[in-house]
């Protein structure tokens, strides 16, 4: 049995899955297992051999078929045209809102769509003309800072693309205290990343 990280359709981190096929490689796609159904992902890494002693986690079902790969480059065409559509909307009712992504699931009765804001929205008014526009259901959700910078990508002031984006499974946990220990500034242009939070590399330099 293989672990693999997996980047479900409109997730902006990876989720463990479990799996008896051995040779995933990074970029596939792959059918998996979730709260909701069957959904499309791209495998993130080499697969890992499952220990026994690790907890189960959901399956990978199988390889994206043909079939599937022809149904996914469907979804992602009219999820285009759904982002395009979502955009249009937001600024012809004239909502501080920012408009990140949007992507069918894999039996394409929902569009999810991303979005950014500063405060508060109400986004009735907009669900209801996109859910006519579209003839389908709508769910929105509002992302972090975090969550719209690893979606959209950065580079940080090591001149590298932020640690999010470019390899980063997760979120690591970190605090002002590993500022501290290891002597840093404590302004907020110096320990802070794109996204206005504490900069995920702090955790780097920190023991275990």
């Amino acid at each position: 049995m293989q672990t693999y990280h997996v980047r479900v359709f409109n997730k902006t981190q990876t989720t463990k899955f479990d799996s008896d096929i051995a040779d995933l490689k990074p970029n596939e796609y792959v059918i998996v297992e979730t709260d909701t159904g069957a959904e499309w992902g791209v495998v993130a890494n080499e697969g890992i051999k499952k220990k026994n002693h690790e907890p189960n986690n959901a399956q990978i079902f199988r390889r994206a078929t043909a079939k599937d790969l022809s149904q996914i480059n469907l979804l992602l065409k009219s999820a285009e045209f759904a982002k395009e559509k979502a955009i249009a909307m937001v600024k012809q009712f004239k909502l501080d809102m920012n408009i990140m992504s949007a992507y069918y699931t894999f039996d394409a009765s929902k569009v999810v769509i991303d979005f950014s804001a500063e405060q508060r929205i109400d986004f009735r008014e907009l669900v209801r003309s996109l859910a006519s526009a579209l003839r389908t259901r709508i769910e929105l959700h509002q992302v972090g800072a975090r969550d719209e910078v690893k979606a959209l990508g950065a580079l940080g002031v090591c001149g590298q693309e932020c640690c999010c984006k470019r390899f980063a499974h997760s979120y690591p946990d970190v605090s002002i205290k590993m500022a501290k220990q290891q002597n840093l500034s404590l302004t907020p242009d110096k320990i802070n990343g794109i996204c206005g939070r504490l900069k995920c590399c702090l955790s780097y330099e920190t023991e275990k």
